[in-house]
């Protein structure tokens, strides 16, 4: 009984525990001034750095990922760069494309939601 509670402790703790990884799923992507916006895109990110970007036919989703539906949603950088593998994660979620920092739903940096 007692290892039974043991093992049911360590999952619930390892189910618990946050993901490094988080994917953004759904949105158009403006992945840099002047590229063509990428729409039903996935951005994956890895302890605070894009390690992929693309269409969701051709960007795997790892399994054990922190999955955000932005579907209808426009995804930008912040900081006016660009989004591409290896940066940092400074991304504004938008309701529309013209939309300003300011109106912005939604601002990952990093890895945290703010």
């Amino acid at each position: 009984m007692k290892s039974l509670l043991v093992v049911a402790a360590f999952l619930f703790l390892a189910a618990c525990q946050r993901s490094d990884v988080k994917v953004l799923i759904g949105a158009t992507a403006l992945v840099a001034p002047g590229a063509q916006p990428i729409e039903d895109s996935v951005i994956v990110i890895e302890r605070g750095r894009i390690r992929s970007v693309g269409m969701r036919r051709d960007v795997p989703i790892p399994q054990d990922s922190e999955r955000t539906d932005l579907t209808g949603k426009w995804v930008r950088p912040a900081d006016g760069a660009r989004i591409a593998v290896g940066e940092r994660a400074d991304i504004l979620v938008l309701d529309h494309p013209g939309d300003s920092t300011a109106t912005a739903s939604r601002h990952l940096v990093d890895d945290r939601w703010r």
